[in-house]
C-alpha cells in the first residue's frame, strides 16, 4: 500500500459534505499513517493534507477501486503523481465514496471494472480480479 505522508492533518471541515469526506491513510495491515481530507472533484481524486501540497490522481489513471465497510481503497496508474500504487483510506463514509467515484467515471464516460474490497482475517485486501487499464469509448 502507498503511504501519502507522515503527519497527521486536522481539518474543520464537518462529516457531511457531499463531495469531501475524512479519510485516515493506512498501509496494507491496517496500521494508520495519517489523515486527511479525500475530494472528488469531476475530474480527479485530490488527497488534501495540512504539511503536503495536494496529491491529485486523475480518474483516467485509476486501474481499479472499491470499499469494504469502512475502508476505501484503490490502484493508481504509474502517470499519476504518486506512481502506481494501491491506497487505502479508512473512513465512515466509505461506501460514499465509491458511489460517488463510480457517478462521477459514469459522467465521464470512464470505465472501470469496480468490486466490493474484500479483506482477508489478517486485514491484508487481497488482490481483486479487475481490469488494469481504464477503458473509455472509442
Amino acid at each position: 500500500m502507498g503511504s501519502c505522508w507522515s503527519c497527521l492533518y486536522r481539518d474543520p471541515i464537518r462529516d457531511n459534505h457531499l463531495t469531501k469526506f475524512k479519510v485516515i491513510n493506512v498501509d496494507d495491515e491496517g496500521n494508520e499513517l495519517g489523515s486527511g481530507i479525500m475530494e472528488l472533484t469531476q475530474t480527479e481524486l485530490i488527497l488534501h493534507t495540512r504539511k503536503r501540497d495536494a496529491i491529485r490522481w486523475p480518474y483516467l489513471c485509476l486501474r481499479r477501486y472499491g470499499y469494504d465497510s469502512n475502508l476505501f481503497s484503490f490502484e493508481s496508474g504509474r502517470r499519476c503523481q504518486t506512481g502506481q500504487g494501491i491506497f487505502a483510506f479508512k473512513c465512515s463514509r466509505a461506501e460514499e465514496i465509491f458511489n460517488l467515484l463510480q457517478e462521477l467515471m459514469q459522467c465521464n464516460s470512464i470505465n472501470v471494472v469496480e468490486e466490493s474490497m474484500m479483506m482477508s482475517r489478517s486485514g491484508h485486501t487481497p488482490e481483486m480480479d479487475m481490469s488494469r487499464t481504464p477503458q473509455t469509448p472509442t
